[in-house]
């Protein structure tokens, strides 16, 4: 007996649970959740001063969205972003903060926003400067716009800028900001402020990035080993998160990928042939890094290496944004990218991918795909982009189609919602009778599928998609290749084969033939091969 005694005693020490408040127990098994509000009822702790209540969006409690502290065993939390999974914690408060209870823990999925129109245009590059921004929207009296902002995306610590405007842009759909950042990814949203809640006075929202240097640019000519140098200044605390690598162009180097552990751009030099890289290597990021942003620009990749990647990690890290902007992808025979180790959780923010292509890739006896998270539910991809896209020729250096890659984007068994969007894509000779989208475990995840041509003998557009999910589909076509027919993407049929549609699609050119073409009139696919 003397030595239980003891034992407890020692608990009693390390826990120094005596005097703590019981943690609470909530009144009904699920929050109640009405459009976009919350309302939570716990039973009352006795010695209870208040409560804490706290909203985050990962499982992980690292995002706190929110913090409620209350005396009342309930709580109501009203005007809360749309379509969101909350991850709710809640704690009974001692007079002495010593003795707070334990954490209750719950969850609840906001409902979708009301139908609301999609107006607000894209922000082109051409439009974007280091210090100003132009942006436009459709003009649309059932939908009036009177203000317009932009937030930062990832450093809360640059201001937002925003005004209302003034008549002469609300009549021209088209206004200009001035006050920015240089080298800053920025959210940008116009309003109606006539609407009476928050959340519903936005229009859909679109992000960019102000042009200028980044922390530091290091100019890398022909002759220079930019693998030593990548290395080096990757394992140098000196050097600045998010340095950029200017790459002549016209020029070639030789990089084996290493495990990342900040971010950092390569950007290619437009004077000349985009400069080339040669991998025999797949990158990775460093286990628990937190990275700003990886972005490659206007560089071709090619890899060398039978069984591998451009990009392959099994390894837990968070990275704010990934960009590909005009940049060509040949060889990559197994996968492009592809997340691994289960459990290792993997957050990206932003992942964008614009006017790229992918050629001549596939081939393998095992393929893994195009984009894979196989991470076992903890990959967090919150938005990932893809426009003005070309996906093609996907078995490289062999006739049998089947070793090609198996889809656009498999997001495994994730439950974290992610915003997945292909707008103005070519596919061409591509995922042979493979499903191209499955999203089935992210309930209340998005789904655009716009202005897409699909000239190819893929399988299903969706294999499984979770529950909750907004779906949205605009303006696509395919030919006679595609057997499934157009209704699959709520599209049209051309009635005429890639062959017919294309200059030389076997040889990789598919300039459109026709000027006539609906593809050409409308603006489908990749609009890089529009006449």
């Amino acid at each position: 007996m003397g030595v239980m005694l003891k034992s407890c005693q020692a608990d009693n020490l390390i826990y120094n649970r005596q005097d703590d408040l019981f943690s609470p127990k909530f009144v009904l098994a699920a929050p109640l959740v009405e459009s976009n509000s919350i309302a939570l009822v716990w039973y009352k702790i006795n010695d209870a001063e208040s409560y804490t209540v706290e909203l985050h969006t990962d499982n992980y409690y690292k995002s706190l969205y929110k913090s409620f502290t209350v005396t009342d065993t309930q709580i109501f939390m009203d005007d809360i972003p749309y379509k969101t999974q909350f991850y709710i914690r809640l704690r009974a408060n001692h007079a002495d903060a010593v003795h707070n209870s334990q954490w209750a823990y719950t969850s609840a999925l906001t409902e979708e926003r009301p139908p609301y129109a999609s107006i607000l245009n894209k922000v082109e590059k051409i439009n974007i400067g280091e210090n100003e921004v132009k942006v436009s929207w459709i003009i649309d009296a059932q939908n009036p716009v009177d203000s317009i902002s932009v937030e930062p995306a990832i450093n809360k610590d640059v201001p937002a800028v925003g005004r209302y405007l003034t008549a002469e842009e609300i009549l021209k759909g088209e206004a200009i900001l001035t006050g920015l950042e240089k080298n800053t990814l920025y959210n940008l949203n116009v309003f109606d402020n006539n609407k009476p809640r928050r959340y519903d006075k936005p229009y859909n929202q679109v992000s960019f990035r102000t042009a200028g240097p980044s922390a530091e640019t290091i100019i890398v000519t022909a002759g220079m080993d930019l693998d030593a140098l990548l290395r080096q200044n990757n394992a140098d605390p000196a050097i600045p998160e998010g340095t950029e690598y200017f790459l002549e162009a016209g020029t070639l180097f030789k990089v084996t990928p290493f495990e990342i552990l900040k971010g950092f751009k390569l950007t290619g030099g437009t004077q000349g042939e985009r400069p080339q890289i040669e991998l025999n290597g797949a990158w990775n990021i460093a286990q628990g890094s937190v990275i700003s942003s990886i972005s490659f620009e206007n560089i071709r990749f090619y890899q060398t290496i039978d069984a591998s990647y451009f990009f392959n990690s099994g390894n837990s890290w968070t990275v704010d944004e990934i960009s590909i902007y005009n940049c060509v992808f040949n060889y990559f025979k197994r996968g492009f990218w592809r997340h691994q180790g289960s459990g290792k959780y993997k957050e990206i923010g932003s992942f964008d991918m614009s006017y790229s292509t992918l050629d001549e890739v596939g081939g393998h006896t095992g393929p893994y795909g195009t984009f894979v998270c196989g991470s076992g539910g903890a990959d967090n991809i919150k938005s990932a982009v893809f426009s003005n896209c070309t996906f093609m020729r996907d078995h490289y250096q062999t006739t049998d189609l089947n070793r090609n890659f198996k889809n656009l984007f498999d997001y495994g068994t994730s439950a974290y919602p992610i915003h997945l969007e292909y707008q103005n894509i070519t596919l061409y000779d591509y995922a042979y009778n493979r499903s191209l989208i499955n999203i089935p475990s992210a309930v209340g995840s998005t789904l655009i599928f716009k202005n897409v041509l699909l000239a190819s003998a893929s399988g299903k557009v969706i294999q499984a998609i979770a529950a909750n999910t907004t779906t949205t589909y605009g303006n696509n076509y395919t030919t006679t290749n595609y057997l499934l027919g157009a209704s699959a993407i709520q599209g049209t049929e051309l009635g005429i084969s890639a062959q017919d549609l294309f200059v030389n699609p076997t040889q990789g050119n598919l300039m459109i033939k026709d000027s006539n073409s609906p593809i050409v009139t409308n603006r489908v696919g990749d609009t890089r091969w529009l006449p």
